[in-house]
């Protein structure tokens, strides 16, 4: 849970800040009028303190991030979903509009993604799944997003890009974000 975030700031701050990261996601998705699944390390005991209302459960994998990833859009495929949109809860920049363009993106692309200043995406949508992307890829590293687009275009994949956003991943990027809601 944000190591990088951690190392400044401490584990309770950290823990603090990520509660927040919580809450501010939920307030951002609870509005779209989609299937809404939360994928946890492990269910926590009180779910209800969080993704309230609209939300189901699963359990996430283990494995690296990818891996991760990749086996959330397995399985949310293996329900028949035609289009699927991941994210964590470390984007607070989200809206309820960015989540609308991705899908609508969706409807001439084979993948959309949004990039995150540090080199990552804050978001990734498919409409079926594409196991390579989440493959060789060195997560948590300015490489990412540059890596998913050349492995994107190796595959002859059409993709939609967009905006760039920030994540939270250090004391100056929370530092930045408080200052934004403040003004």
């Amino acid at each position: 849970m944000k190591t990088r975030l951690a190392k400044t700031l401490g584990d309770k701050t950290t823990l603090d800040i990520y509660k927040k990261l919580l809450h501010i996601t939920e307030d951002i998705t609870t509005k779209l009028n989609i299937s809404k699944t939360v994928y946890w390390d492990q269910i926590p005991n009180q779910t209800n303190s969080y993704f309230k209302n609209g939300y189901s459960f699963k359990v996430q994998s283990q494995g690296d991030l990818g891996k991760k990833m990749q086996d959330a859009f397995r399985e949310e495929f293996g329900e028949s979903f035609k289009k699927i949109l991941i994210i964590g809860t470390d984007c607070p920049y989200l809206t309820e509009a960015i989540f609308q363009d991705a899908f609508l993106a969706l409807e001439n692309s084979d993948i959309v993604i949004g990039p995150a200043k540090d080199g990552g995406y804050y978001l990734l949508g498919m409409n079926e799944l594409y196991p390579s992307l989440f493959e060789e890829i060195p997560w948590s590293t300015e490489l990412v997003f540059a890596l998913t687009i050349k492995k994107s275009k190796e595959l002859n994949l059409t993709v939609s890009i967009l905006p760039e956003l920030n994540d939270i991943d250090t004391e100056k990027d929370w530092l930045e974000w408080e200052e934004k809601i403040n003004q």
